[in-house]
Parts: C-alpha cells; sequence; structure tokens
C-alpha cells in the first residue's frame, strides 16, 4: 500500500518531471529540436531509471514512476514518428525509432549496472 507521503511524492516528482520535459522539448519551437529534445531526453530518463531501478521501493515510486514517468515521453515520440513518416520521410522515420529504442534501453542498461 501506498502511504500518502509517497503518494504526494510521486505527484511533486512527475510535476518536475514534466515540467522539464516541456522546457527541453519545446524551448524554440522547431519540430527537428523538438525531436532532438524528446531523443535526449528519453535517454537521459532511461539511464536514470535504470540507476534507481535497483533503489527502495518508496524511491523507485517517486523517482522512476512520479519523476522519470513524467520526464520521459513515449506518447511524444510515437507522435514524432508518425509525423515524420507521413511527411514521406519513411527511412528518417525508421531511424529514428530504432536508435531511440537502441539508446535507451542501452542507457537503462548502463545505469542499472552502475
Amino acid at each position: 500500500m501506498i502511504t500518502l507521503g509517497v503518494a504526494i511524492g510521486i505527484v511533486v516528482a512527475g510535476a518536475v518531471g514534466a515540467v522539464l520535459r516541456a522546457l527541453f522539448t519545446t524551448l524554440d519551437g522547431s519540430f527537428n529540436r523538438q525531436v532532438a529534445g524528446t531523443l535526449g531526453i528519453n535517454v537521459v530518463g532511461s539511464f536514470l531509471l535504470g540507476l534507481v531501478a535497483s533503489s527502495s521501493t518508496n524511491t523507485m515510486l517517486i523517482a522512476g514512476i512520479g519523476g522519470l514517468g513524467a520526464l520521459t515521453t513515449f506518447s511524444a515520440f510515437i507522435s514524432q514518428v508518425e509525423r515524420i513518416t507521413r511527411e514521406g520521410r519513411v527511412g528518417e522515420a525508421v531511424l529514428y525509432a530504432v536508435s531511440s529504442l537502441i539508446t535507451g534501453v542501452a542507457a537503462a542498461y548502463l545505469g542499472w549496472v552502475l
């Protein structure tokens, strides 16, 4: 069972993660910068999630689910892949998708083994 303190921690960490994501992915509004920001945030978030994966349950709930769950964004990633594909740049979409998945998993693994 989650305590009230942990629930509040998840909410606060989620708010911070969401604001950070918004700052890093929409700085100048250009789509290419949004894609680069999303890729960067997702890789950094994956690494950090790997670091906290072996932490206590409360730390994992607050930092992992709350903070890093809000910081990283699978929905924006998928939306961007879809938009790039719709624009006829299928090769770029595949490259973005594959590189995002590979670097994300590699970063999470690196964080986990550290």
